[in-house]
């Protein structure tokens, strides 16, 4: 922690006139060496209003991947709709159209808004919005063509083929900032996705993605919320259509974001997988951003503080470095806290209105245990209220089933605790199996059998003597990558002190 504190060469702060800005907007962003700030105060910190905060959360801003809360489609209802659905190879017919009626982007946003009281309240300071969305129905989807490429069938963009700002898009991502700002909470604004943004005129000069990133910018300058950091394109990689976007090519987007943002809207893109050469063009642009944005999907926690290590060996400790994106797991939650960073929970879903946050129609309320459980964790790890565990029935969630523990069993020796979990869907195999001791992540297993403390026999004496709970998480894959649900079942025990032999 002391390292971190020390790194304080670069710094961006609220303008000279903060006075004016925190008149019209509530909350500043800031950047204070390796560590976040909001109203010049350092994140979840007592002065900040988190007084019972775990110490490796200071400086971070736990997240949530909400990358659809602006989203449109224009073909809709030609396609995307109940009658008009989008197909898919794995996935059925994919529409947009809510249970109780049709599409309606405004909905989105609104229903969106309201849900975010319950995520701060939660601890949950930031989250990611995206003006070309994400991948809806795990993650891309559809194939088509003789190279069957992935590709985004749906036309959502916030910038039209010149890179205008749709005035719809930009009055809802204004209403998110201003919500989010009166509620002390961070919007990190993205401007550009795969499959999206072709969407905008492919130029070799490139002018047309330009002026999409100068009208990003003045768009955000020019409101009264300093709430905001921008993300110029989500995982820079090769598979951009425009040259600008792709890791070479992005320096010169990053300064002229910064050219028109001057200070006062720190800059990055999100990075995956490998790391830029030191001294490449694709290094030049990491250098040039303000902060550092990772994504660690499909990783196992081991290899997120391997990620979160290598990104800092090769970028340096004087800025933040944060996940805005991996997946389920609460294990990778902790990990990227370990190592005092920030981390953004992504929950694909599938288009039911219930599960997940990124397939349209979206609930965007705690919803299922899946999000509870993120949220659950994050109040802990901030000292904020514990939300009410949802309600969630369902004739193909997987069964748990403890062998060697019951409720209210006293505990003393080592024993045998085993999971056997019955998976009750035809297609998509358990995931994995997680074990919680009063509300902490403990061990983890991926195959059968399914061991509490990975091995077979358990003991419990670094346990004090009291009550305690076991907490069993049966993680259910429900498509081919990104999308899960799951079953918690929640053991109390006491556990007494072993008498000396």
């Amino acid at each position: 922690m002391a390292a971190l504190l020390l790194g304080i060469a670069f710094c961006i702060t609220a303008p000279a006139n903060a006075q004016d800005r925190t008149a019209r907007g509530k909350t500043v962003i800031g950047i204070r060496g390796s560590m976040f700030t909001i109203n010049g105060e350092l994140t979840y910190t007592p002065a900040a209003g988190f007084p019972n905060a775990d110490p490796n959360v200071i400086g971070t801003l736990l997240n949530v991947r909400a990358v659809q809360a602006v989203f449109d489609d224009a073909n809709y209802p030609r396609q995307g709709s109940r009658e008009h659905p989008y197909p898919t190879e794995v996935m059925g017919p994919v529409f947009w159209d809510y249970p109780d009626g049709k599409w309606d982007p405004e909905r989105n946003t609104r229903e969106f808004i309201e849900a975010l009281p319950e995520w701060r309240k939660s601890g949950v300071l930031a989250f990611t919005v995206n003006f070309q969305g994400g991948g809806p129905t795990d993650g891309n989807y559809g194939r088509v063509g003789t190279q069957r490429e992935l590709v985004q069938p749906h036309e959502n963009s916030g910038f039209d083929a010149e890179g205008n700002l749709k005035p719809a898009y930009a009055a809802r991502m204004e209403r998110i900032i201003a919500a989010a700002d009166r509620l002390g909470m961070v919007t990190l604004v993205g401007f550009f996705y795969f499959g999206q943004n072709e969407r905008i005129q492919v130029r070799p000069d490139g002018r047309y993605i330009k002026q999409a990133v100068a009208n990003g910018m003045k768009f955000l300058k020019a409101l009264p919320q300093r709430n905001v950091l921008v993300e110029i394109n989500n995982e820079i990689s090769p598979g951009y259509k425009h040259p600008q976007l792709q890791p070479d090519g992005v320096y010169e987007l990053v300064n002229l974001a910064r050219s028109i943002g001057g200070r006062e809207i720190p800059i990055s893109m999100s990075y995956v997988g490998n790391l830029p050469t030191p001294g490449s063009r694709a290094f030049q642009s990491l250098s040039a951003v303000d902060y550092i944005l990772i994504h660690t999907n499909s990783r196992l926690p081991e290899e997120v503080h391997t990620a979160i290590q290598s990104w800092r060996r090769l970028a340096g400790y004087d800025r933040p470095l944060m996940i805005n994106e991996d997946g389920f797991s609460t294990f990778n939650l902790h990990a990227a806290v370990e190592e005092h960073s920030g981390w953004g929970y992504y929950d694909q879903g599938w288009s039911n209105y219930r599960d997940g946050f990124q397939s349209p129609p979206t609930n965007w309320h705690i919803s299922t245990p899946l999000k509870w459980l993120f949220f659950e964790q994050v109040a802990r790890l901030t000292g904020s209220p514990i939300p009410a565990r949802p309600q969630y029935e369902s004739d193909d969630l997987p069964r748990i089933k403890v062998i060697g523990l019951s409720p209210n069993q006293v505990v003393k020796e080592p024993t045998s605790v085993e999971i056997v979990v019955e998976d009750r869907h035809p297609r998509w195999p358990v995931q994995r199996v997680e074990f919680y001791i009063d509300g902490k992540p403990e061990t983890y297993t991926e195959k059968a059998p399914y061991f509490l403390g990975g091995r077979e026999l358990w003991n419990p004496s670094s346990l004090a003597p009291g009550k305690h709970t076991v907490r069993v998480v049966a993680i259910d894959r429900r498509g081919p990558r990104f999308t899960q649900t799951a079953s918690i079942v929640e053991i109390p025990i006491v556990v007494e002190k072993q008498e000396q032999q």
